[in-house]
């Protein structure tokens, strides 16, 4: 681990930046700390924890406060899981190592050019027993008080530990989850867990764009490169009819802790709602006007 650069290595005021080596999955990964609020008024302290930090971290700090100027949400600390590389582009590969809960040899091969996939349990092995504890010894956060964040694969591992390991964060804001990976296979999971389970204690917040349709899709990539435009035509995929479905089945369940709010944005395709899915559903998870 690396001494933290405070505002030196972020555009953004009250920012840390380090780096923590993981023995779970044998990466060193960049982690971006955003201190929200009056923190020491207000300890301890819930912690949003947000994935593809090296493209959300700088929007979940800026929503976070813009909602803090309305006391939507109580001071908060920050946490951004990224990587020792450039912008988001930059980590299309390595996170789909990371975020996805199995192999999907199909869709590496065809979309990723055989990128590995599938070490989502081992990421959420890092999350849990390396990240959180290294987060509560630096500051005077709540254990107990966690929420996480995740926006299409982001999305999918959230919905992977909300049902595998629930306990491990309290709210999960689940952005346009990647549910049709590995033949939807997050809809065995599901039931593999509802068979073993008479209660579910999450509060759970699920977004997607109205069009991430297979039709919004082609609108989505009209300007990409021709073969770009040909692979979505030749993968259909509906996003809004699998996260309609996810939402259904979980109120089904009639868990009796589970709160759970999912929404259609009107008007937002996949690369456009993630921001979105942020402030709507910190709204939600904390029980904000909205």
């Amino acid at each position: 681990m690396t001494d933290p650069d405070l505002d030196r290595n972020s555009p953004l005021a009250g920012t840390e930046v380090h780096e923590l080596a993981s023995e779970a999955i044998g990466d060193t990964f960049k982690i971006f700390v955003g201190h929200c609020g009056d923190l020491e008024a207000s300890t301890p302290a819930p912690v949003l924890y947000v994935t593809d930090a090296n493209g959300f971290f700088g929007t979940a700090v800026d929503t976070v406060r813009n909602l803090q100027l309305r006391a939507m949400l109580p001071p908060m600390l920050v946490v951004g899981v990224g990587y020792p590389m450039g912008g988001l582009i930059d980590t299309v590969a390595i996170r789909v190592r990371d975020l996805t809960p199995s192999t999907d040899q199909a869709f590496t091969d065809e979309w990723m050019g055989g990128t590995p996939s599938g070490g989502g349990p081992a990421f959420v092995r890092f999350l849990a027993d390396e990240l959180q504890p290294w987060v509560a010894a630096r500051y005077a956060i709540d254990p107990n008080d966690a929420t996480f964040f995740g926006h299409s694969f982001g999305g999918l591992l959230g919905s992977h530990v909300l049902l595998t390991e629930p306990g491990v964060f309290q709210r999960y804001i689940l952005g346009s989850p990647s549910l049709w990976w590995n033949g939807n296979e997050s809809f065995t999971t599901e039931a593999e867990f509802a068979a073993r389970h008479d209660d579910l204690e999450a509060t759970v917040f699920i977004g997607v764009g109205e069009l991430e349709t297979h039709e919004g899709r082609q609108r989505e990539n009209a300007n990409m490169p021709p073969e770009a435009v040909a692979m979505a035509r030749a993968r259909r995929l509906d996003m809004v009819d699998d996260t309609e479905r996810f939402a259904a089945v979980l109120r089904s369940r009639n868990y009796p802790s589970l709160r759970l709010e999912s929404v259609v944005l009107p008007d937002e395709f996949h690369v456009t709602v993630g921001p979105l899915h942020l402030s709507r559903g910190l709204r939600s998870v904390f029980d904000a006007p909205r």
